[in-house]
């Protein structure tokens, strides 16, 4: 019975650090705004899918492929924000064995290669929105350039956030 009760105290003392954790909200900026605005028109667009369909029984057509653009678009717009918070997904192992200064070079490294993907990513991108960009979505006449470019446009600032992030850590004094 004594150990439930102690085991109870580590469970709670767990779930209240992360209840601290989720409801802290003060490394919001702005360059979070973009991508509220867009999730919240995804939100608005889904929202008036499901109304349509199930309460006026007669579904609005464009409303399916507006909201697959836009959760495209936020997913592209949310992997800037993960850069920019550093909580991109890294093994933290080998860190915690080496040297604090390889481990900054470790960091820089692992920021460095990161850098290049979203940049390639971001190249890529670009050549096929120069490719396909003329195409016309199938429910509205908009040209799915728009959303190709946004990716792009995301995935360049990705790229970027994590390189100057990479050459903040490299200068950053060792601990």
């Amino acid at each position: 019975m004594n150990n439930l009760s102690y085991d109870q105290k580590i469970a709670e003392e767990i779930t209240s650090q992360i209840d601290a954790q989720q409801t802290d909200i003060s490394d919001i900026s702005w360059w979070d705004a973009p991508v509220f605005a867009v999730f919240w028109a995804l939100i608005l667009v889904v929202f008036l899918q499901f109304f349509s369909r199930y309460a006026l029984n007669s579904s609005i057509p464009w409303t399916e492929e507006i909201a697959r653009y836009l959760l495209i678009v936020v997913t592209f717009s949310g992997a800037f924000i993960c850069a920019r918070k550093k909580s991109h997904i890294y093994l933290d192992f080998f860190h915690l064995y080496i040297p604090k200064t390889a481990s900054r070079f470790l960091f820089f490294l692992m920021d460095m290669i990161s850098a290049a993907f979203f940049g390639y990513a971001a190249w890529s991108g670009a050549a096929l929105a120069n490719r396909v960009g003329h195409q016309r979505m199938i429910s509205i006449d908009v040209p799915r350039g728009y959303l190709f470019w946004a990716v792009v446009v995301c995935l360049a600032i990705t790229a970027l956030v994590t390189l100057v992030r990479g050459f903040h850590t490299l200068r950053r004094p060792a601990p």
